[in-house]
């Protein structure tokens, strides 16, 4: 996965450099010339950089900035090469002294070609090379902190036949469409990519395989009941995968990508989730233990959302203790599971209101309120515990006791009968 990153980097950085009239040169990590244009070529003795020249602009003690020397050996001072660093690599240039308004030109240039190359240019969603990077820091994310990720693969059904009939026009605003619907049904840390033609990939981080079946059906709905202008109907066909533990990112999609196949040849528009080794899921349940909070099935909504969103708490709440107990995990450390298990809760909560407002809950309002109060009172704790005017014990008793278990069997439950009504008996 890094060498496609580096890859990625010293292609954009290339690119750049044949579309540029300014003296540009790359070198990669090791120091080797992987671009040299020929406007750089021209000012250059013997139309290249020397072993000298690379060792001073890439070695330990690398400079910015050297002079150039003519060719009889004297220095031309009004003619200096400037390196940029960048990740795995360098940009050189050739400039006239430090202020030279062509650095800061290059750089805006670079910027926005590298905002170029991470999305699709026709939808302005991430692209296949951002779906590589995502992996390479999801998945290590996912396995360190026990979280479980799931990922959609998503295909247009019968998108050949909207291209011959209507024009590739048409198949572009699709896309763009299917796109758009796509971003407005998935939560903020969701990732959309438009993986190539008419299929796309979905990250889902904390996100178990069947609250990923249910946003997967929440997708294929939302398009399928979508009026397109001029193609009509358009549906789609989904397969999902929940990240088993150690499984790499290839092995991975094949087994989503394979669950997308499987549900074009059940008769597509319709969603298939791969099969996983339960033992091997990320996200595994706690045991039972004295301290931290088991799982029981009367805390069962019947919504899978809800109850999937309900378990998440009640894992990263168990995280939360644990680490608390735990003498080699820093304040910091502390700090920072308290601040994801807020920040999911905050996303629960929001998902849970737009859920009762569907159904018509009539003490929408006042739930709204005590979610507003809720995480008032938990962002308060969570910067006093910063400043250490709280001590962990105060910040757990809270988070885990009030805003995750308290709330969910007291203000939650209530709401749970109106979740498994007939949709006649809630108007």
């Amino acid at each position: 996965m890094k060498t496609t990153i580096i890859n990625s980097e010293l292609d954009l950085l290339c690119q750049q450099g044949r579309l540029s009239s300014e003296p540009i040169a790359v070198l990669d990590e090791q120091g080797e010339v992987a671009f040299i244009n020929s406007a750089m070529q021209d000012v250059l003795p013997d139309g290249t950089l020397s072993a000298t020249t690379r060792a001073a602009l890439t070695g330990s003690k690398a400079r910015r900035l050297i002079t150039l020397a003519r060719s009889d050996g004297q220095d031309r001072t009004s003619r200096q090469l400037f390196a940029i660093p960048l990740e795995h690599c360098r940009l050189v240039t050739l400039i006239e002294h430090e202020d030279d308004p062509r650095i800061k030109r290059l750089q805006a240039q670079l910027e926005e070609a590298r905002k170029r190359s991470m999305t699709d240019a026709l939808t302005g969603v991430w692209n296949r090379n951002q779906f590589d990077e995502f992996l390479h820091i999801e998945i290590p994310r996912a396995e360190r902190y026990g979280q479980p990720i799931c990922l959609l693969v998503l295909d247009i059904d019968h998108f050949k036949r909207v291209n011959d009939e209507h024009g590739h026009s048409v198949g572009d605003e699709v896309l763009r469409q299917v796109s758009d619907l796509i971003r407005q049904q998935i939560r903020l840390v969701d990732s959309l990519f438009r993986w190539g033609g008419e299929e796309f990939t979905v990250l889902l981080p904390n996100t178990s395989l069947s609250a990923a079946r249910f946003i997967a059906e929440r997708l294929r709905q939302a398009i399928g009941q979508f009026c397109f202008e001029t193609a009509g109907v358009v549906t789609v066909s989904i397969g999902a995968a929940e990240l088993e533990r150690g499984e790499t990112a290839e092995a991975w999609f094949s087994r989503a990508d394979d669950a997308l196949y499987e549900a074009k040849n059940l008769g597509r528009d319709q969603v298939v989730c791969a099969e996983a080794n339960a033992d091997r899921l990320i996200g595994g349940e706690y045991g039972d233990s004295p301290v931290l909070m088991p799982w029981k099935s009367i805390y069962e909504s019947g919504h899978p959302l809800i109850d999937q969103q309900h378990r998440e708490l009640f894992r990263m709440g168990n995280r939360l203790i644990a680490a608390s107990l735990d003498e080699t995990v820093g304040k910091e450390d502390f700090l920072r599971l308290a601040d994801e298990l807020i920040e999911h809760c905050a996303q629960h909560f929001s998902d849970e209101e737009n859920i009762l407002a569907e159904i018509g809950y009539e003490d929408l309002d006042q739930h709204h309120k005590a979610h507003n109060g809720l995480l008032t009172r938990a962002r308060k704790l969570r910067n006093q515990a910063r400043t250490g005017s709280v001590n962990t014990r105060d910040v757990i008793d809270f988070l885990v006791d009030k805003l995750v278990k308290q709330h969910m069997l007291t203000a939650d439950m209530a709401f749970f009968p109106q979740l498994t009504k007939p949709a006649a008996e809630q108007n």
